[in-house]
């Protein structure tokens, strides 16, 4: 293999590392990073987007990101709205997380990121490669490759300690259904929202459903009679029977994550779909004999997720006292 062509695969072998690291954060991120409002994709360079104790997240940095996770990917207007908005929060998410690790004393050193950045630079020498090349090819400044070296090194620390035998059994103990090929057997109740339905119209199809609820609670209206007499969807005549779903499919996860929150004969309070407003109902529960072990792969994936949510949330609310 020639030389030129080794240090295209290393090069390229790093952008895809920088985007399977910075779009899994920013799919982590997105529901946890409501702290700050990103301005829009239109703001002038150097605009400041958000600032974390003294540092800020500019449009420039966010621009860079893109490139790095999209490359020569060709966009939508509003895809590229949203994948600023998407890339502002997984950096801002970053900062945050970074701050409350550095209060704990658990964030990289100056001299752990140097040796990183050392070890990479001896590693470019072997292939014939500047590393002012290389942060040129990777859509980086030295700025940009220093954060994201603290970051990673930072991150994957906490990881490590925190995701335990011990931690991992537990949560998945007290998060069972998620994991452990559980199936349920739901029926459902719809009302479609109108293409052209405001907010207010929705919040009268969620009042509709809350009252149907409570007569189905009080024995006053029986499921098969509420489903019969209300429900638009093509299951009406069946008692609204969808069968037996997992967390994995064939229902989207808006659906199954409350559906999976239920008991045996308990509805839901109505739930928003992209299809309209659903009331829920479990009838049976087929539990699977799979142990913590055997999805310990899926456990530190949802539990670094659900770490993740919970760092930045209370670092948001509480200052990361």
């Amino acid at each position: 293999m020639t030389s030129l062509a080794f240090r295209s695969i290393f090069v390229n072998s790093t952008k895809l590392k920088l985007f399977t690291c910075g779009l899994t954060f920013a799919l982590l991120c997105l529901d946890a990073c409501g702290c700050q409002q990103p301005a829009s994709s239109s703001s002038t360079a150097q605009d400041i987007l958000a600032t974390i104790n003294g540092q800020a997240v500019t449009s420039d940095q966010v621009a860079r990101d893109l490139q790095r996770t999209l490359g020569d990917r060709k966009l939508s207007t509003i895809e590229k709205k949203k994948a600023f908005e998407l890339t502002t929060q997984k950096l801002v998410g970053q900062h945050i997380t970074l701050d409350f690790l550095t209060k704990r004393g658990l964030a990289a050193n100056s001299s752990e990121i140097d040796l990183q950045i050392e070890t990479l630079k001896s590693e470019l020498q072997t292939i014939d490669l500047s590393f002012a090349e290389y942060l040129e090819e990777t859509f980086q400044t030295n700025e940009d490759l220093r954060f994201q070296t603290k970051w990673q090194i930072s991150w994957n620390r906490y990881l490590k300690n925190k995701l335990s035998d011990e931690f991992l059994q537990s949560y998945f103990e007290k998060n069972k259904r998620r994991f452990d090929g559980t199936e349920i057997k739901t029926a459902h109740l719809l009302i479609k929202i109108p293409a052209n339905g405001s907010p207010i119209h929705e919040r009268r199809i969620s009042n509709q459903l809350l009252e149907i609820r409570k007569q189905i609670l009080s024995k006053t209206l029986s499921w098969q009679e509420a489903v019969k007499d209300h429900s638009e969807a093509p299951t009406r005549l069946s008692g609204g029977s969808l069968g037996w779903i997992s967390l994995q499919g064939p229902m989207p996860p808006s659906f199954t994550n409350p559906a999976f929150e239920l008991l045996k004969n308990e509805i839901s309070y109505p739930v928003r779909t992209k299809f309209g407003f659903h009331l829920i109902k479990v009838e049976a529960v087929r539990n699977s004999a799979f142990g913590w072990k055997d999805v310990r792969a899926k456990l530190e994936k949802q539990a670094s997720r659900d770490l993740l949510q919970a760092i930045v949330e209370q670092h948001k609310t509480a200052g990361a006292k």
